[in-house]
């Protein structure tokens, strides 16, 4: 019996995903729990597994496309299973769906821009049938809603705002530059598919291969283009949106790790059976929770005209993988051991460099901590993850000349840099946040007094 491959929620506020990649082809042999897609939403890409045994029978959305959530992307069936699509996928298509038109309405000049139109599910499948595009039409259904009738009429009248292309021929046409209105159609009624836009694309690499230059911009050479989008895009928007919507503040200080360093290296000595193994960011993440709950205002956010204090004091963590920055949550850090920080810790990171991070694991956080001592980064300046307040960035612990004392000696020093919304967080409070967490890491064995 054929099974249906559902784009999966992932997360809370997701209402879309795009299908990177298919890992089978139609026609190939799968099973059930094996991935079978990868799907990148906002945050993250993650992989889909098969529903069930038997053959990839259709791809319903290529790769490069986006579907909404719980929307049909693929299609499982039994080995020669016959399967009809029109009766199979029937109903799927939501009654009404809001589409956000602010930004082609600005392109076709036309009077409310920003405003979102409405479009019957019928209407918007009879649309995508024979190619015409909903943005150019006006609604005669209740509250100006796009009805199957206005369709039809455009499709009848032949207007110019009838565009005979199918959205997967469009979306290919618009990625490499092909002006449609040279192209023939080939398909019903000459409707221009994905083929006719392949050939275009495979006619001008033919023509070009020889004698193309590379693209500058002035004496410029330009390399590889990478578009922004899913992870990136997130970052390119977050970090944006931090700088511009807070007033931050860095501030940095330099704390002796001798002790932190011995800490750590007794904790993985004696019986075998006995030895735990920390990482520096596990002890810090501990460190973080208690100085946070000491200090409630840089556990803080701004919302609205509100300065709200968390009561959970969330931990993120910034991880390096491929696609980008990534920076999942330990949530109730403060109620947490060590180890139990240290496990979620290396779950979160195996996770994340897997592809197997779910959106929910990315959200919620209070505070961050980065760290580039793995880089031998000595110090740097920190950028807040909004909506949070603050975030620490931790450099490498270095060997150096210190006076102690009176007296130099070589001690293990590491810097600190605080980076916070100066606009709720003064720099006095910010201040005393970092010399509590100071006092911690040249004191970590406070940890196995205090609470968890």
């Amino acid at each position: 019996m054929a099974t249906k491959i559902i784009m999966p929620q992932a997360g809370q506020d997701i209402t879309e995903g795009r299908v990177v990649k298919w890992l089978n082809a139609e026609g190939d042999t799968v099973k059930k729990g094996d991935p079978i897609c990868e799907v990148e939403t906002e945050k993250v890409v993650f992989e889909v597994e098969c529903p069930s045994n038997g053959v990839l029978f259709k791809i319903v959305v290529p790769d490069g496309e986006k579907a909404e959530i719980f929307s049909t992307i693929g299609i499982v069936a039994e080995q020669g299973e016959r399967v009809n699509l029109d009766e199979f996928l029937k109903g799927e298509e939501p009654a009404e769906k809001e589409i956000d038109l602010s930004d082609i309405r600005k392109k076709l000049g036309k009077k409310g821009a920003g405003e979102r139109l409405k479009i019957s599910g019928r209407a918007r499948k009879l649309a995508k049938k024979l190619g015409v595009d909903p943005a150019t039409l006006e609604g005669s259904g209740p509250g100006g809603r796009i009805v199957e009738k206005d369709v039809k009429a455009a499709a009848e009248a032949g207007a110019d705002n009838t565009v005979r292309i199918s959205p997967v021929a469009r979306k290919m046409a618009e990625d490499h530059h092909i002006d449609t209105g040279q192209l023939k159609g080939t398909g019903p009624g000459g409707r221009i598919v994905k083929e006719d836009v392949q050939q275009a694309i495979d006619d001008a690499a033919g023509k070009t291969a020889t004698t193309q230059k590379p693209r500058k911009t002035g004496a410029k050479e330009v390399g590889e283009v990478v578009p922004i989008r899913g992870v990136r895009q997130v970052i390119f928007e977050r970090m944006h949106q931090s700088l511009q919507q807070s007033a931050q503040l860095t501030i940095t200080s330099e704390a002796d790790a001798a002790e932190l360093f011995r800490f750590r290296t007794s904790l993985s000595k004696g019986p075998e059976d006995e030895r735990i193994k920390l990482s520096y960011n596990a002890i810090l993440l501990k460190m973080l929770a208690h100085a946070l709950e000491a200090h409630p205002r840089v556990n803080a956010s701004v919302v609205e005209n509100e300065i709200w204090e968390w009561k959970s004091v969330n931990l993120g963590v910034a991880v390096d993988v491929e696609e980008g920055l990534v920076v999942p949550v330990i949530h109730n850090a403060n109620q947490k051991s060590l180890l139990t920080i240290q496990n979620e810790l290396n779950d979160l990171a195996n996770r994340a460099r897997s592809r197997k991070l779910m959106p929910d694991d990315l959200q919620g956080g209070t505070f961050t901590l980065t760290n580039l001592g793995f880089l031998d980064v000595d110090a740097f300046t920190p950028i807040v993850n909004p909506p949070e307040s603050g975030i620490l960035g931790v450099g490498r612990i270095v060997e150096k000349p210190v006076v102690e004392d009176g007296e130099i000696k070589i001690g293990k020093r590491m810097v600190l840099s605080l980076s916070f919304d100066h606009r709720i967080i003064d720099g006095a409070d910010g201040g005393r946040f970092l010399k509590k967490l100071k006092t911690y890491i040249e004191n970590p064995y406070i940890l196995l007094a205090v609470g968890h």
